[in-house]
């Protein structure tokens, strides 16, 4: 009688390095991915998804253009999900200036 060794291959998908990714590493990789999907989709937000339009709408008070983008990602929720109206933005040239003469 021979004893030999049968090794069954383990289940899952194989990892991509040497080990598989700890939980630590995992979490930053997502985080890393949603971070550059919400970059991506400044200016495209009528295609983006809805996680990455609240992550959007986290990056509110960093600047300028991440408001104006922040407002376009509300107005994109809202008129996915029916809650908001969107409604014409008031033009520089039409208001009034103080340093008119």
């Amino acid at each position: 009688m021979t004893d030999e060794h049968v090794s069954v291959p383990k289940r899952g998908r194989p990892p991509k390095g040497d080990k598989a990714m700890s939980a630590a590493a995992r979490k930053r990789a997502q985080r890393m991915r949603d971070s550059r999907a919400a970059i991506d989709a400044v200016g495209d937000e009528q295609n983006a998804s809805l996680r990455v339009l609240l992550a959007i709408l986290r990056r509110l008070e960093s600047s300028e253009p991440a408001r104006l983008s922040a407002r376009r990602a509300w107005s994109e929720i809202g008129r996915r999900y029916g809650f908001v109206s969107v409604t014409e933005q008031a033009c520089v040239e039409r208001t009034p200036s103080r340093n008119k003469e």
